[in-house]
């Protein structure tokens, strides 16, 4: 654990070195004192008329002894006598001057109070030499208060104070062997302020200083001494700060009324998460000048945290316009994977949070239930019709033109169908790969566009899903079902689509009512987020499709009609039986209502007692894959996955992309980064499976493996293939971050529109073990 700074205390005798004036024990202690100091000046008196006694005496024995002396210089023995006079004052009076003296310093009256300060030192040497050392400690003039501080020592008053202030002074002069010393002289003088209002305070400082911060904390927590509260409760919070006990942190600084801290319990509620608490404090720090580079910057980086990039893209671009070279000194980057990801209990919280009600999520489970779409037959009908008609009429060239593009409208058909096969049997890459060649044949076939989005959807490229969505439906304005989900894909690249939205619902709303007309109105209020309208899907009664089951799920969960949501997943599971995706969402609206434990043993029973094809893992869509290894991290089965997963790579003769893919995701999320992070780049380099996400997902794989530079070598290429996933570009503004280039960060953020958005894999703290080496070597920073 990292030792926690220094933190230079500075004890001032007017506030609690000898005497309170609100406290019996302390009247009592300044009575006493008073006692001494005119039993001091009695026998002060005494002893100067017997000098004055002796001197007479002396000089009148030389006068009889010596003839030579008659003409001796009376004035000159008048004037040693007066000089050999101690000066004495009264103690009321020295006190008030040190009063006064203490407050013209407090005041800024810096050279008056050294001069009274100076002045107290002519009457009474032990007392001023203690205050005298603190005006100079405080005027930062740390020789001179040291050597002030030891003449305080040697006088035998108030030796401990003395000894912790010239530990003081020790560490300012960077003398590490003095500071040492005078603690352990402190420490040494310790046991003689056993009946000081002030000892549990000298017993903190020294142990704090000594770096005993457990001794500090349990000194603080039973203190007997109520002076020097703000600074008691400063320290509190700061131990308690390195033992990671923020909230009583929190309290200790909340105490100190008088004097707020507002920077260090921004830093302090951060830390706890309530970046709402954390801002307003910052704010206030801010507008007081208070740490004017720290305080911006650490405002910029609650708001990363908190999802407001635009905001924190400014601040951080302020302050390091600022502070070009210092802005990274205080707070060094340190990226990472969200602990979520790893840890089953915390992996269970966010899938049921989180997961299950993501945009992404909700639109992928659409997608895989949504119905691939055959040729039109009765416009190659037609074709044909008009080509006969034509050579009937004997226009040659234009007939051949209609034949033309019926021949080719046929064996683009023909080529649909099967791609379709393949794809029902789960080999989506398969199909994908087919419907491209299809489409470059034949690019202007809206049911081929929309059968080749579909396979990218599901393979998880939505940039190019969107991309063939928006041309089918621009190739058929009445396709309206390629209109929608190129909208929903829009969505999912934050790419903005208004006017075709728009467009779609002025079109949908013409149109007579039908099964059709109803589901596409469904899928729009869903794309809306309106789940309040699309609640009237609820109560039609269609043939039961796996899509509208699908919907039927969706909508009475939203609307907490759980019923509902059970009956139809239990009808979708029956159509599907040894399919996964099915199985999951049965398994998400049975077991929803379950505590923690209760859920990861229902799952896990669940999964073991039932038989999967998998096919649909290794071959089908990315969904599939993604849910499952979420079932099977927070049910505790993700061990047997990767082996199952690892077999299968070995044995198949098939297409092993997928199985790749899926193997390198089950070994992220096993904690086996160096192996993930290997088939990602065997997938990307060797296998050219290189769409936007799955180079985002390599980036994951070599950010977790400690790869940074090769992560940001695959984001950039991310950013190029999807300028819109704001993952890649919040992941690669992080890993700028950490190489100390802000101004590369700032144009990845300056790009992230979406003011609330949260990272599914990338997080951030604060190098700590960074910021503790170069404190030790500060010449290497």
């Amino acid at each position: 654990m990292a030792d926690a700074p220094e933190e230079i205390i500075i004890i001032e005798d007017s506030d609690a070195a000898t005497y309170d004036d609100n406290s019996e024990q302390s009247q009592s202690y300044i009575e006493e004192e008073e006692a001494k100091r005119k039993k001091i000046i009695l026998f002060g008196g005494i002893a100067l008329i017997l000098v004055l006694i002796i001197a007479v005496t002396v000089v009148l024995l030389a006068l009889k002894s010596s003839k030579e002396h008659d003409n001796i210089n009376f004035d000159l023995i008048d004037e040693k006598i007066t000089k050999s006079k101690k000066t004495t004052i009264a103690p009321s009076k020295l006190e008030n001057m040190i009063a006064k003296a203490n407050y013209l310093y407090a005041s800024g009256s810096k050279e008056k109070a050294l001069a009274i300060f100076e002045e107290i030192a002519s009457y009474s040497e032990a007392i001023s030499d203690y205050n005298l050392g603190v005006a100079q400690l405080i005027d930062k003039q740390y020789q001179k208060a040291l050597s002030t501080f030891q003449k305080a020592i040697a006088n035998d008053e108030k030796r401990c104070v003395s000894a912790i202030n010239a530990a003081v002074c020790s560490l300012h002069l960077n003398n590490q062997e003095n500071f040492k010393y005078y603690i352990d002289l402190a420490y040494a003088y310790l046991p003689y302020e056993i009946n000081s209002p002030l000892y549990s305070y000298y017993y903190t400082l020294i142990s704090y200083y000594n770096k005993n911060y457990l001794a500090a904390l349990n000194s603080l927590k039973n203190s007997n001494s109520k002076e020097y509260s703000n600074i008691q409760n400063h320290l509190s919070a700061k131990i308690n700060a390195l033992y990671n006990n923020n909230y009583d942190a929190i309290d200790s600084l909340e105490k100190n009324y008088d004097e707020p801290d507002d920077f260090s319990k921004a830093l302090l509620y951060a830390r706890i998460g309530d970046f709402t608490l954390a801002t307003t404090h910052l704010q206030s720090a801010i507008a007081k000048e208070v740490q004017p580079l720290r305080a911006p910057l650490a405002l910029g980086l609650i708001n990363l945290k908190a999802g407001h990039i635009a905001k924190a893209a400014k601040e951080i671009k302020n302050v390091t316009e600022k502070f070009p070279k210092d802005v990274y000194k205080y707070y060094p980057l340190k990226v990472k994977l969200k602990d979520s990801l790893f840890d089953p209990q915390k992996a269970q919280e966010h899938y049921r949070k989180n997961i299950i009600n993501a945009k992404n999520v909700i639109y992928q489970k659409i997608f895989y239930f949504s119905p691939y779409k055959i040729f039109n037959a009765n416009q190659t009908i037609s074709y044909i019709r008009k080509g006969n008609a034509n050579i009937y009429i004997d226009n040659v060239e234009s007939a051949k033109e209609y034949l033309k593009k019926s021949s080719s409208s046929s064996s683009v058909n023909i080529g649909i169908v099967k791609a379709i096969k393949k794809a029902l049997s789960f080999r989506i890459r398969e199909a994908n790969e087919e419907l491209q060649k299809l489409v470059k044949i034949q690019p202007k076939h809206s049911i081929l566009q929309y059968n080749l989005a579909l396979t990218y959807v599901q393979l998880g490229n939505i940039q190019k899903a969107h991309e063939h969505f928006l041309r089918s439906y621009y190739l058929d304005a009445k396709n309206y079902l390629s209109g929608i989900y190129a909208v929903m894909t829009a969505q999912l690249i934050n790419k903005p689509v208004t006017k075709l939205k728009s467009i779609l619902k002025d079109s949908i709303s013409l149109e007579d009512t039908t099964e059709d007309i109803d589901l596409y109105k469904t899928l729009l209020y869903l794309s809306e987020n309106d789940y309040i309208a699309a609640a009237e899907w609820l109560d039609k009664d269609y043939k039961q499709r796996p899509l509208y089951l699908m919907l039927d799920i969706l909508i009475a969960t939203k609307l907490s009609k759980s019923e509902k949501a059970k009956e139809s997943a239990t009808k979708l599971r029956t159509m599907q039986a040894n399919d996964i995706l099915p199985n999951i969402i049965y398994m998400d609206t049975h077991f929803k209502q379950l505590k923690k434990s209760k859920y990861a043993q229902a799952v896990l029973k669940y999964l073991n007692q039932h038989t999967f094809h998998y096919d649909d893992l290794y071959f089908g869509p990315y969904i599939t894959r993604y849910l499952f290894i979420q079932e099977n991290l927070l049910s505790g089965r993700l061990y047997y996955l990767h082996q199952q997963l690892n077999k299968i790579l070995e044995t198949s003769n098939e297409d092993t992309r997928d199985i790749e893919s899926a193997l390198a995701l089950v070994s992220l999320y096993d904690e086996h980064f160096e192996e993930s992070y290997t088939l990602y780049n065997h997938l990307i380099d060797e296998l050219k499976v290189r769409d936007a996400y799955t180079l985002y997902l390599g980036a994951v794989a070599s950010t977790a493996a400690g790869h940074h530079e090769n992560a940001i070598a695959l984001l950039e290429l991310a950013k190029m293939k999807n300028p819109h996933l704001y993952e890649s570009r919040y992941a690669l503004a992080l890993l700028y971050m950490e190489i100390n280039n802000n101004d590369g960060a700032v144009i990845q953020l300056s790009r992230i529109q979406d003011d609330g958005f949260s990272s599914q894999y990338f997080d951030f703290t604060i190098d700590t073990d960074k910021l503790l080496f170069f404190k030790q070597h500060p010449q290497k920073q």
